[in-house]
């Protein structure tokens, strides 16, 4: 196994071309594909080439030629926006889509270069910790750089699986640490023909076995919830007239389901903002005795924020975590007008604070979490120990029928089993869905329905070992590595 690609790395064009796929197809291990095997031997090639590279230019030639396959592969739905929804022509949109991708390689990727100035033991096992606890440092690094892009993350692959026991105790991140280490024990042991590491990693892949056995607490409080998925025409939303399709589709849904006791509206379903008149006179046509919990715009202190909020009510919630080019566009006053892409409908919003409190509702605590805000983990800690369930919702429509859209539901199930908390999702035109405390779709309404859906949402009595002690063991395992790699330095 080890000639082929060693073959391969003697000839640049050909091995900068083959970690280009190799990071491409690493894709298909994630939603709706879930061929889950398929990353950690992509991920093992993208060590192998690394760790084997002649010098540390050709190492970042290396990782970063992976990355740029990785990122345009796995993001590549975001075309749907830039070109069919942002009015963009098919060559620009590809472009903005590749130097997305170079971006992200060159930040998230390209750094793995480094552990090519470190050879420091021949001890595999060891050698396996430390390159995984480099790759787990550049993927925390995706939580804080260039505004947080916590996508993609290969945690996620253990959803449905034997090994998913992992994520409520350690976390998404702390389930990449172990592909990690799984991908570096077999690209390390073939590198260095040891075929007993070999077996050992390939075996330990039997984590990744499909199940889906769960483990259900016994629970009793619950909440009956109606999502309401209008499915309508992104293109007309903000055309003039449209306001009064909008809500008549919103109403006739809302009231069709009035028994439920919390009706959850979409991210940003209405085209004006929450302090227009209009607001008032389609809050009196809710059926009395119904509650709605809704997304809408929101200015607060001169700022425009994507907002949820409680009918009836003072409570609101501001969004976090802005979609970058969508909700905001970095470097604005260069790129703003450059194309029509940038100058989508609500395109210059504000974050909101990054301590905000839970919502109330009855006796019940709810976080709010709105679209891209769910993709960050360690942003809720403490909200999470102290609600009682989660209530995300998003506007996919942006993404059409891409893959987009089931990646984002992947990240929402993997929340739902690292935080121990039952999740209803609703969403413009899909995938609107409840998820229980254990990551399992309970039901759901495909994309590009319209109708409502209706169930139950259970209030969990504990909160899981994650949001406790767990969040902090990778980042410590980590340094940990990197103090050990030091002290045999510093004693050579």
């Amino acid at each position: 196994m080890a000639l082929p690609l060693k073959q391969i790395h003697k000839a640049p064009f050909v091995s900068y071309i083959f970690l280009g796929l190799s990071g491409a197809l690493s894709t298909l291990a994630f939603s709706p594909f879930d061929i889950k095997l398929v990353l950690p031997f992509t991920l093992a090639i993208l060590i192998f080439f690394t760790v084997n590279s002649k010098n540390f230019i050709d190492a970042c030639k290396h990782a970063f030629a992976w990355g740029l396959g990785y990122w345009i592969s796995g993001t590549g739905w975001l075309i749907v926006s830039i070109y069919y929804y942002g009015n963009t022509n098919i060559i620009i949109s590809s472009l903005i889509i590749l130097l997305m991708g170079i971006l992200l390689s060159t930040v998230f990727v390209a750094p793995f270069a480094a552990v090519r100035l470190i050879q420091f033991t021949h001890n595999i096992l060891l050698k396996s910790l430390f390159l995984a606890s480099i790759l787990i440092i550049l993927e925390l690094s995706r939580f804080l750089l260039l505004g947080g892009f916590p996508w993609l993350l290969p945690g996620l692959v253990f959803l449905d699986t034997y090994g998913q026991i992992m994520i409520p105790i350690f976390g998404v991140y702390g389930a990449s640490y172990m592909i990690y280490f799984f991908a570096s024990l077999i690209a390390l042991s073939i590198l260095e023909n040891k075929k007993i590491f070999l077996f050992l990693g390939i075996l330990s892949l039997s984590i990744l076995i499909p199940n889906q056995t769960n483990l259900n607490e016994s629970l009793d409080e619950n909440l009956s919830v109606s999502i309401i998925q209008p499915s309508l025409d992104p293109f007309k939303k903000y055309m003039e007239g449209s306001e009064l399709n909008i809500e008549d589709t919103l109403i006739n849904l809302t009231n069709d389901s009035s028994d439920a006791d919390l009706i959850i509206w979409p991210e940003s379903p209405l085209p004006y903002l929450e302090s227009n008149p209009r607001m008032n006179q389609l809050i009196n046509r809710i059926e009395e005795g119904s509650t709605v919990l809704s997304g809408s715009w929101k200015y607060s202190n001169n700022k425009l924020h994507n907002s949820m909020t409680i009918f009836g009510s003072d409570q609101t919630y501001l969004k976090r975590h802005l979609v970058p080019f969508g909700e905001y566009v970095p470097f604005e006053s260069i790129l703003r007008g450059l194309i029509e892409f940038f100058n989508m409908p609500m395109s210059s919003l504000s974050a909101g604070d990054s301590k905000q409190g839970l919502l109330e509702f009855r006796d019940y605590k709810i976080l709010g979490m709105i679209c891209f805000d769910i993709a960050f983990p360690l942003s809720y800690l403490n909200e999470i120990r102290d609600s009682d369930f989660i209530i995300n919702i998003s506007n996919d429509t942006w993404f059409g029928s891409s893959y987009g859209p089931y990646q984002h539901l992947q990240i929402v199930r993997a929340r739902a089993l690292e935080a121990n908390k039952w999740v209803a999702r609703g969403t413009s035109d899909g995938i609107s869905t409840i998820v229980d405390n254990n990551g399992t779709i309970v039901s759901l309404l495909e994309k590009g329905v319209r109708g409502s859906l209706d169930g139950r949402i259970y209030k969990t009595i504990k909160s899981s070992f994650f949001y406790i002690y767990g969040y902090i063991i990778s980042p410590i395992l980590a340094l940990i590595m990197m103090f050990v790699v030091l002290v045999i330095k510093l004693r050579k």
